[in-house]
Formats: structure tokens, C-alpha cells, sequence
């Protein structure tokens, strides 16, 4: 039998409202970091300060994965119910997703240090500009599908992921029999890779919208 929907779920109580607007936290700043990485990085925009708009940011990141799962493990400890383990299996899956997108900004960031002196932005535009354009959108819907318990809006930053991944993955195979400098395709091909990763866990956060607790991360694989 399959757990109810993340509504159902967090309508049976009220504990969880602080952990939905921290989980909102860690997208906000998961969003500003990619804002800040993919300009230096598609646009070759000055690299003003990693410190504070980049890795400060996923300190604080880290800090909410802490404090969530910390939250959740004292609820179920100490007042928790048998009724509240769905919820609390949602918030673990959700804070990991949300820390491992800090990390793969910040892979996406260490490209620049290995992209030629003048890069070609021109190049970089016709392969980066339409999947940047996509991450930045279902930044913001994720956010906010989880925020609302909003199926819908789930469903769309779901399917946009499979599709947008699919190209990446078309565009990393062309890349691999190209004629271009190889430091230029191996940096396009790691930042594909990594958008690839990211479009991954905004999905798996949207999944626990639209899905049983016990399918989350699973939206289009059938049970044997």
C-alpha cells in the first residue's frame, strides 16, 4: 500500500511549516549560487566575490541540512507518531537533494578555472544559454511546487527535466565527435554534465508532490 500525497500529509500537522519555508531557503540560495556560477561561467561575468555569493551561501545550506534533519530526528524521538514517519521521510529525501544541488554548483563553478583565457562566449551561448535559461526557471517552480503541495506545477518541472536532460545528454554526444579545442569541449561537456545533475534533483524534489513516499525519486519507473 502506498503512503498518501505530501498534502495529505502535511495537512495532518502543523510541525512541519517551518521545515517547508527552510527547504524554500536552501532553493533561494541553491538559486542565487547558480545565478552567480552561470554568469561567470556562460557569460564571463567578473568573478566578483566566490566567497560571499557562492561558497558562503552554501555553508548556510549545509547548516539547514543539519538543522532539518536534526528537527525532524528530535520530532520523531520525542513526540513523533507513527503518522508523522511519511513526513519525516519526505523532509530527509528533500534536504539531500537540496545539499547536493550546492555541490554540483559549485563543481560548475571550478569549470571556470579551467576554460581558456578568451573563451569563445559565442560558443559557450549556443550550447549553455537554453539549458541555463530552463535551471533558472525550475529553480523557482520547484520552490515553489513544494512550498504549495502544487501537483501541477510538479508535474511540469518533472517533465521539463526528463526533456531538458535528454538534450543535454544529445548535446554532450555531439561535443564528444566535434573538431573543437579540447580544453573548450571538456568544459562544455562538464557543465552539460552538471546541469544534467541539478535538472535531476529539482525533479526528485518535485516528486514528492506528485508521488507516494515510497516511489519518491521513482516518478517513471513501473514496480516489478
Amino acid at each position: 500500500m502506498g503512503f498518501g500525497s505530501i498534502l495529505d500529509l502535511f495537512k495532518q500537522d502543523n510541525w512541519s511549516n517551518d521545515l517547508v519555508d527552510m527547504i524554500g531557503e536552501m532553493m533561494e540560495l541553491g538559486s542565487a549560487m547558480f545565478d552567480y556560477t552561470s554568469g561567470v561561467v556562460v557569460n564571463g561575468e567578473p568573478d566578483s566575490d566566490p566567497q560571499g555569493l557562492l561558497y558562503d551561501r552554501d555553508i548556510r545550506i549545509n547548516k539547514l541540512e543539519r538543522k532539518i534533519r536534526r528537527r525532524v530526528i528530535s520530532r520523531l524521538s520525542v513526540r513523533g507518531s507513527r503518522a508523522e514517519v511519511p513526513s519525516a521521510l519526505i523532509f530527509m529525501n528533500v534536504v539531500k537533494d537540496g545539499e547536493r544541488i550546492g555541490d554540483y554548483v559549485k563543481n560548475l563553478y571550478e569549470v571556470n578555472d579551467m576554460m581558456p583565457e578568451n573563451a569563445d562566449r559565442d560558443l559557450y551561448h549556443k550550447h549553455l544559454d537554453g539549458p541555463t535559461a530552463v535551471i533558472t526557471s525550475m529553480f523557482e517552480k520547484s520552490r515553489q511546487a513544494f512550498a504549495e503541495s502544487d501537483e501541477e506545477l510538479a508535474g511540469q518541472v518533472i517533465k521539463k527535466a526528463k526533456e531538458s536532460g535528454r538534450a543535454c545528454e544529445a548535446s554532450i554526444r555531439e561535443l564528444t565527435g566535434c573538431n573543437l579545442p579540447t580544453n573548450d569541449a571538456v568544459c562544455l561537456v562538464l557543465v552539460l554534465r552538471f546541469y544534467k545533475r541539478l535538472m535531476a534533483h529539482m525533479s526528485n524534489i518535485s516528486t514528492t508532490v506528485v508521488m507516494p513516499v515510497d516511489l519518491i525519486d521513482f516518478y517513471d519507473e513501473s514496480e516489478s
